[in-house]
């Protein structure tokens, strides 16, 4: 690099009043009345519009540094009168390779990136001050070597085309065997979309006059790029050090255009797009990839002739294309590939799930399937969440219609009426991600569906990582939870007055099933104050027509939304480690939400006369420790639990304390009847209906088994008169020293004197 040709672009130094920019004369002033001790004005120096202050500054460079950063850098700051960001040159030739260097042009220093915001933006609040101030912090990180910042791009351009590109993944991958266009939006003529010419099925007016090719770089390949490529020459000569040999690959390429059907294509401009691994200066390989765009200014046919393969057709002539065939071998000439001139246009990636996993701040592309049960108001926001995060392979399961009193609060749009949810939700996610692979599935079937399409179902189950209940319906939920399918279950639901949600997320053992996280969701409410009143019915309803059941609750679309959001957020907390959740958030008027999270607790099971009894460790610790502090007097109180008569389950949720006109002596007890009604109608409302009274649980005094007297048997003969009347089997459990013991008396109470007995010894 020729500094001293560099400058000379500037003219010869002149008088510091001279300087018209007033962001350059605010610099030398500062500098030179308060920022001595850091840098001292060397000389300025203007032409055509530019200006440029020459400073040599202190870095601050310890006797080591990771970078060749000397303890004073001559730098240069140019100006443009017309008002640009300021440009920070290193005057030195021999400048090291550091990370956070702009590219530049051959012919020019090296330039640091100092400010990575746009200039409109960093404008409002530029002082000198605060470009000093960034200056040395650059080199004190230079010099520390932790110049490599996730938050800023890495190698920015300083200038180029105005077009900007938009490409999928998949397209590049396998770019080298497609035809490519760029496609652009009438409205956006300067934004395309590069996609295989097969793909595209429009008119050619809207096929922009640029034709693509593209190429990867490979990791082993890849050296770190300096300098922007000025020309095709200088491009090609870059990518031929990276393993590409872009001369003999566009001869090819441009040879099979030179017929009548391509002539679009030979008049089109033409651009070279390239995925690079990102090197650091110290040859390490970073995160992510970097994606250029390098544009001609010159015509496809243009470049065939440079290349030797093609010539100008004859002014006059019928031919269309402008172009035809080279008779005979001719080699590239190279002065004239060196003529083509490129610029660096911006290109993104579309939008998939390896981007929308990396917006998210994840690592690894969540791949896992997911059916999701039910695609209303919260299936609807919640899945359109996640796919926007990049998370699963989708299939929706659902046979309910989009009605006009949904659109309130779900994804569906005024169009989409009389449309199938799943059908609609399906579409949507789909219309979010540019993945084929991913490509959502819809199901619009109700889940209890006969053949064929039980089929189907079972066959999207069993081949499910994680299952989505997204119903609200407890049916539902307990059929997801009995499938045979291996799959994590998960349920999401907002409470009836829609200030609330609830998540329920197995373990990845199942060791606590769907069915569990709902009877110790349940349990909670009873008990729990923080969650009294979560599934009270809502005040006011809404009638959407005449029919006696066409009732919805009134929930703002607002709230629904933000509790779908803290639920995605949840869901995906939950999934990524093997512990199951218990989450409910409860939102307030005013927006402000509490967040109450518990941990699932251990279920043992016995079968006991043909029914299925489930128990929660925190259900036994608690009643183990309203007997500790009653010994030495036994004590005991009525249980409550969820009831699932057709499948012959009872799961015991809470077990209550002792009524206050209880008799509590050291050989026995008498349950009194004190506030038992009322708390046993309470909590049937708070429920709605789903916790209810099972039976009784007394303790025995230390030192006596956890088995039944004959005084415990003549009350199990009771319970199951009583219990008979709403044709379920009485319940009892008895706890004892380290153990309890669950008895469940036949309906009939036929052998009262012989009751099966199922015990647990944690």
């Amino acid at each position: 690099m020729d500094i001293g040709f560099f400058l000379s672009l500037f003219g010869d130094p002149v008088a510091q009043e001279k300087l018209e920019s007033a962001d350059a004369r605010a610099l030398v002033s500062f500098v030179e009345r308060y920022a001595q001790h850091v840098a001292s004005v060397v000389e300025v120096r203007c032409r055509e519009g530019w200006e440029l202050v020459v400073l040599d500054f202190q870095t601050g460079r310890p006797q080591r540094s990771t970078y060749d950063v000397k303890r004073g850098e001559r730098i240069g700051v140019r100006f443009n009168i017309h008002g640009e960001m300021p440009r920070v040159y290193m005057l030195r030739a021999d400048f090291p390779d550091t990370d956070h260097q702009q590219l530049t042009i051959e012919c020019e220093p090296r330039v640091i990136c100092i400010d990575d915001r746009p200039w409109a933006e960093a404008r409002l609040t530029w002082t000198p001050a605060e470009l000093v101030q960034r200056v040395l912090a650059w080199f004190s990180r230079a010099i520390r070597g932790e110049l490599h910042d996730a938050r800023q791009p890495v190698d920015p351009v300083l200038s180029g085309s105005p077009l900007s590109f938009l490409i999928s993944r998949s397209t590049l991958e396998d770019a080298a065997s497609k035809d490519l266009v760029g496609v652009h939006n009438t409205d956006h003529q300067k934004t395309l979309r590069v996609m295989p010419l097969q793909d595209f099925t429009g008119s050619p007016e809207n096929v922009d006059p640029v034709c693509a090719v593209a190429y990867c770089v490979s990791p082993e390949k890849m050296t770190r790029m300096q300098f922007a490529p000025t020309s095709l020459g200088s491009l090609a000569a870059i990518l031929e050090e990276r393993g590409i040999d872009l001369i003999k690959d566009l001869r090819d390429k441009l040879s099979g255009w030179l017929n009548e059907s391509e002539a679009w294509r030979l008049q089109a401009r033409f651009v070279v797009i390239v995925e690079m691994p990102i090197i650091s200066p110290r040859h390490e390989q970073q995160p992510g990839t970097d994606l250029r765009a390098y544009m001609t200014e010159q015509s496809a046919g243009d470049i065939a002739v440079s290349l030797g393969i093609a010539i100008p057709d004859v002014p006059g002539s019928t031919g269309t294309v402008g172009f035809v065939r080279s008779v005979g071998i001719i080699e590239a000439d190279q002065e004239a590939v060196n003529k083509i001139t490129v610029q660096i246009a911006e290109i993104h990636y579309e939008f998939d799930q390896l981007l929308a996993t990396q917006l998210t701040g994840r690592k690894a592309v969540d791949d896992r399937t997911v059916v999701m049960v039910g695609a209303g108001a919260i299936g609807s926001h919640v899945a359109g969440c996640l796919v926007r995060e990049g998370r699963f392979s989708w299939t929706v399961i659902d046979d309910d219609i989009l009605l006009p009193h949904n659109i309130g609060r779900h994804t569906g749009r005024n169009n989409d009426v009389t449309n199938n949810k799943a059908n609609l939700v399906a579409t949507s996610l789909n219309n979010v991600l540019n993945d084929c692979a991913n490509n959502a599935r819809p199901i619009p079937a109700n889940l209890f569906a006969e053949e064929p399409l039980r089929i189907e179902i079972d066959a999207a189950l069993n081949g499910a990582d994680i299952i989505i209940d997204a119903t609200a319906s407890v049916l539902a939920e307990r059929h997801l939870s009995d499938h045979s399918s291996s799959a994590r279950r998960v349920s999401i639901f907002f409470t009836p007055s829609g200030d609330g949600a609830v998540l329920l997320v197995e373990p990845a053992d199942r060791s606590c099933t769907l069915r569990d996280l709902e009877a110790q969701y349940l349990g909670l409410v009873t008990h729990e104050e923080r969650l009294t009143g979560h599934l009270v019915s809502p005040e006011d309803t809404f009638v959407y027509t005449g029919a006696c059941r066409a009732v919805t609750n009134i929930i703002p679309e607002s709230r629904i939304m933000v509790l779908s959001g803290l639920i995605a957020g949840g869901l995906t907390n939950a999934i990524d480690v093997p512990e199951g959740v218990i989450q409910v958030w409860s939102m307030g008027e005013e927006g402000n939400v509490d967040t109450h999270i518990f941990s699932p607790s251990h279920v043992s099971r016995q079968e006991v006369a043909g029914w299925e009894v489930t128990v929660d460790a925190g259900v036994v610790e608690g009643i183990m420790a309203k007997r500790a502090d009653c010994l030495p007097n036994e004590t005991g109180g009525i249980l409550f639990g969820v009831v699932d008569i057709p499948g012959k389950r009872i799961h015991i949720v809470h077990g209550g304390s002792a009524p206050p006109d209880s008799e509590q002596t050291s050989t026995g007890f008498v349950r009194g009847t004190a506030g038992v009604q009322e708390h046993i109608d309470r909590t049937f409302e708070e429920t709605r209906g789903q916790v209810r009274y099972v039976g009784e649980w007394h303790s025995h005094p230390p030192r006596v088994a956890p088995v039944p007297s004959r005084t415990d048997l003549l009350q199990i003969d009771w319970l199951a008169a009583l219990f008979d009347m709403d044709t379920l089997p009485a319940l009892m459990l008895i706890a004892g020293d380290h153990s309890y013991s669950i008895i469940l008396a036949n309906m009939v109470a036929d052998n009262a004197d012989a009751p099966e007995i199922a015990g647990y010894s944690p």
